[in-house]
């Protein structure tokens, strides 16, 4: 008896182990099928080279090659790691497919001895490859010249003259009609809206999902520019009107500008609000509202300081 059941356990232990058995193989199957992910950091005089010294304010510039190795990329982050603080730089969903992903970015240095640079990219396997840089601190500073304009008089979205479309870099505001053929300038719409039950002159930016519906003429532009503005600085008035008005160099401009709080849309634009930002093309400025109708046929008057 003792006998017949031990041979009905190894009958049960043997169809077990048949029955896990492809399973497992599945498993590792799967697991080899897994496409891997790699990033390698350029080199050459255009780039910075790690263990290179960079002096407070000047630009640490990056470029990244990456690949998902047949299945595409979809996330990057850059991290600035100085001691034990870590701030990311850039948090960005991509989709580069089997060309790769090549790209270039700049950044400020900051005050600390060395930082490390870390790169990482995910792919669709959700397989990630990080690289790193290391930077240290050069002597005396190294901050740069600016561009001061304004005021400037944008329009709301039911402004009747429709000046609504700004290229920060240059001071120069368009309408629905001028702004044809310059749509890869424009990096501010503003326009009004209650929101938590109050009034918010707002501004934004092309790239910004919900523009399209303020600014229908955007839906078919080939290039639609995202401008990042740290709302933290505004929301909270960490830089004054007066600071604003002192600055003559790109030191307060990168420094004041918090990239872990940052959005494409900047509510509560109000009348002495300081709103630093960063444009597509890496441009670090400042933006001080002068004035502010709650209305959306009203105008928003402003100033901008920005990296020449």
């Amino acid at each position: 008896m003792k006998l017949t059941k031990l041979q009905g356990l190894f009958n049960a232990l043997q169809f077990c182990i048949l029955m896990a058995a492809p399973l497992m193989f599945l498993a590792c199957s799967q697991e080899e099928e897994i496409s891997r992910a790699s990033v390698i950091l350029k080199t050459g005089v255009a780039y910075t080279a790690s263990g290179a010294e960079v002096s407070p304010g000047g630009k640490i510039n990056i470029g990244v090659l990456a690949s998902g190795a047949g299945v595409a990329l979809t996330y990057i982050r850059i991290e600035r790691i100085a001691g034990q603080d870590t701030v990311v730089q850039l948090d960005r969903g991509i989709y580069a497919g089997k060309e790769g992903y090549d790209a270039d970015f700049s950044f400020p240095k900051g005050l600390a001895d060395k930082e490390v640079w870390r790169v990482l990219v995910m792919n669709a396997d959700r397989d990630t490859a990080s690289a790193v840089l290391v930077v240290r601190k050069g002597e005396g500073v190294d901050y740069g010249d600016i561009n001061h304009f304004g005021p400037l008089t944008v329009g709301l979205q039911n402004f009747p003259s429709a000046n609504s479309y700004l290229d920060l870099e240059a001071g120069v505001v368009y309408n629905s009609a001028t702004v044809s053929g310059n749509e890869a300038k424009i990096d501010l719409l503003p326009y009004f809206y209650f929101t938590s039950g109050l009034p918010s002159p707002t501004l934004t930016c092309p790239g910004y999902t919900s523009a399209v519906g303020y600014y229908p003429l955007i839906s078919n532009w080939p290039v639609k520019n995202t401008t990042l503005f740290d709302y933290n600085t505004s929301d909270n008035m960490l830089v004054t009107p007066a600071q604003f008005d002192a600055a003559m160099n790109d030191s307060l401009l990168v420094t004041a500008y918090n990239p872990t709080k940052v959005s494409g849309n900047c509510k509560y634009a109000y009348e002495g609000r300081v709103i630093p930002f960063k444009t597509q093309s890496g441009k670090y400025g400042m933006i001080k509202i002068v004035a502010a109708d709650e209305s959306e046929e009203g105008t928003i008057s402003l100033e901008i300081k920005i990296q020449q």
